[in-house]
């Protein structure tokens, strides 16, 4: 049986299966390193769901692919606008400062994520992250 839920505040009718068959193209283009497909897709993914900060998310991830860290961190902060409560935007946010260099801050991100949803995808992220810096992995050495 089909999904047929719409998702809501989407700017035309677009159902769960359309958005995530969109998404996942945006993220296919990505992997592949076709960034300025996956960009688009994820903006227009954008455009058709506003109230969603998943297309936020994978607009901030193109950034990050490409090393702009400072430009995921502004799309990773869009969907924290959009979804507040939710632990991946500030999991992805902390990421984004570790690899800025800004260390203080993203503590204080990945430390929020764990504590917003503490079983979620993106406490285990932050958990990771977080480790990573204890081992001395993060943030990357300055080339």
């Amino acid at each position: 049986m089909a999904e047929t839920s719409e998702i809501s505040n989407s700017l035309v009718p677009l159902g769960r299966q359309q958005a995530m068959v969109l998404l996942e193209t945006g993220y296919l283009w990505l992997d592949m390193g076709h960034f300025d497909k996956a960009k688009e897709v994820f903006t227009g993914a954008a455009a058709l769901m506003p109230k969603s900060e998943v297309p936020q998310l994978g607009l901030g991830a193109v950034e990050f692919a490409q090393g702009r860290h400072d430009k995921a961190l502004q799309a990773y902060r869009s969907a924290q606008r959009l979804a507040p409560q939710s632990a991946l935007p500030r999991a992805h946010a902390g990421e984004a400062l570790l690899f800025m260099g800004k260390v203080v801050e993203a503590l204080k991100e990945l430390k929020a994520a764990v504590d917003l949803e503490p079983d979620s995808d993106g406490a285990r992220l932050a958990q990771a992250l977080l480790q990573a810096k204890e081992a001395g992995v993060l943030p990357p050495a300055k080339k």
